[in-house]
């Protein structure tokens, strides 16, 4: 029994046109090794032999959560296997029983560098078949500033923005943007907030504010540097908060673009709020109250993975 792992409707399996084929399938044919550098692990490495089975790909902040995620998972498959790649000090990675959990540091520019080498990991483990790579799940969990949401409240996202509203984009050298397509698939979504349902969770699916910098792109009045006003973060707390933001982070709206980009059908962001922006800045909730909040988005990732892995 359990939930069909859920698909994006309407959206074909994979972009192949936007797959770097010119780099990528060499790596397939032999004639040049992948250095999946930042973990400490290249595609002609006999370890990764194990990964061939990968059905999802959780990310999260911190290489300690990773770790007891690995161990949960092992827990729930009769103490499987924890396979770790060998290099920690930028992330850390355990594979165990078909899923693949990876850290990724903070921020878009770190998380980036995770996500664009696991692409490329995922790309050479299946082989390049389109199809096999669509049925990869992935994921980030993490915590967040809730935007009108009490802290504990686990909100799934249905779209990652950047903090004026628009979709993830890059510099491209002096001559424009690199523009993503920075939504989530609604139908995961929906699948994980009812894989979830009767647990006592409060959930909540909204848009995702991601942003560049923890204290000015957010709006923060207790940073070092402080450019805004109580009346202008107010005034832009309000404004995204009428527009559907039900959450703030700083990884989302690229890890999106970039999935999307590709054509992954199936993916989601589940975070965790630690406080109400709308009331606060800073997070004052007690040291076991943040343990709780933060155990409520890996609880509503598991209950999602039981459902539709096993």
């Amino acid at each position: 029994m359990g939930i069909r792992l859920a698909q994006a409707q309407g959206r074909p399996a994979m972009h192949d046109e936007n797959i770097n084929h010119s780099f990528l399938d060499g790596v397939l044919t032999g004639e040049h090794a992948d250095v999946y550098y930042h973990f400490g692990v290249a595609s002609d490495d006999p370890v990764l032999e194990e990964f061939r089975d990968v059905r999802a790909i959780i990310l999260a902040g911190s290489g300690d959560r990773i770790d007891d995620f690995a161990r949960r998972w092992s827990a729930q498959h009769d103490g499987a296997a924890i396979v770790a790649l060998p290099k920690e000090e930028r992330f850390v990675t355990r594979y165990c029983a078909g899923v693949l959990f990876a850290s990724h540091g903070m921020g878009m520019p770190s998380a980036s560098i995770a996500v664009q080498e696991l692409m490329r990991m995922v790309f050479f483990l299946k082989g390049g078949d389109p199809g096999a790579m669509s049925e990869v799940f992935w994921a980030r969990v993490g915590t967040s500033g809730g935007v009108g949401l009490p802290g504990g409240t686990v909100v799934v996202s249905t779209q990652g923005v950047m903090a004026d509203l628009k979709p993830y984009r890059l510099l491209q050298g002096g001559s424009g943007e690199y523009w993503f397509d920075s939504t989530f698939p609604r139908s995961v979504a929906d699948a994980i907030e009812a894989a979830s349902r009767g647990s006592g969770i409060p959930i909540e699916l909204g848009r995702t504010v991601a942003g560049n910098e923890f204290f000015l792109e957010q709006f923060r009045l207790d940073g070092a540097i402080c450019m805004e006003t109580p009346e202008s973060k107010m005034e832009w707390l309000e404004w995204i908060n009428a527009e559907g933001v039900r959450n703030i982070e700083m990884e989302g709206a690229m890890l999106a673009g970039y999935l999307n980009h590709w054509g992954f059908p199936s993916f989601a962001m589940i975070c965790t709020t630690l406080l109400n922006r709308l009331e606060g800045d800073q997070v004052t909730a007690s040291h076991d109250e943040l343990d709780s909040f933060s155990e409520r988005s890996g609880d509503v990732l598991f209950n999602y993975l039981t459902a539709t892995l096993g």
